[in-house]
């Protein structure tokens, strides 16, 4: 009797072994699951075209906003992809959450007054809140060109709240990444957001 209860007792503990690891397979598999078809979504959207909005500051300023979708890679990727940016920096991968590329380029058509000066040379400036430019032009014809170019850029991370059971259980979810460029004189010819997986 004691050895059909034993016996009985240890195919109750195979079976409850077995379906817990079978539980524990099914979780795994459908998190790698859930990872490849991120990672294919980010393969898909990786020549993604920028949405450019215009915003009008005031009366007088309109500058324009670049938004994408967000993309996802490992950390495995992120080291590979951004190893000497982060050595330099001295950051390992598991410490950053997302990483955002812009690239800007600044380009205008400007008519300023030259001047010649006291000794020969020409003279030209330009000053606005954006950029400063000083050329000289030596009379033995050499410029001097002495410029600054300032950008100034707003990121905004963009979530969405959900919540069910009335506020019970909450969660944001990540939506993308806005950038709005106050340059008039530049636009945004390149943005990339990545979010880093666990």
């Amino acid at each position: 009797m004691w050895k059909t209860i034993l016996s009985k007792c240890s195919l109750y503990i195979v079976i409850g072994v077995l379906c817990v690891s079978l539980w524990q397979t099914y979780s795994q598999a459908t998190k790698y699951q859930h990872k490849a078809d991120t990672l294919e979504a980010t393969i898909s959207d990786l020549t993604q075209e920028i949405e450019y909005t215009k915003i009008q500051l005031n009366d007088s300023i309109a500058v324009y906003q670049a938004e994408v979708k967000t993309l996802n890679i490992t950390q495995s990727n992120l080291q590979a992809k951004y190893d000497k940016l982060l050595a330099s920096s001295k950051l390992k991968p598991k410490d950053v959450s997302n990483v955002t590329e812009v690239a800007t380029v600044t380009h205008s058509v400007d008519t300023v007054i030259a001047v010649v000066d006291t000794f020969g040379g020409i003279t030209a400036k330009l000053e606005d809140n954006f950029v400063n430019i000083d050329v000289e032009v030596l009379p033995d014809r050499n410029a001097i060109i002495d410029y600054e170019v300032r950008d100034s850029l707003t990121l905004l991370n963009i979530q969405k709240k959900h919540s069910w059971l009335f506020g019970l259980i909450k969660w944001k979810e990540h939506k993308g990444v806005r950038v709005i460029n106050h340059n008039p004189k530049a636009s945004i010819v390149s943005l990339q957001t990545i979010d880093i997986m666990e």
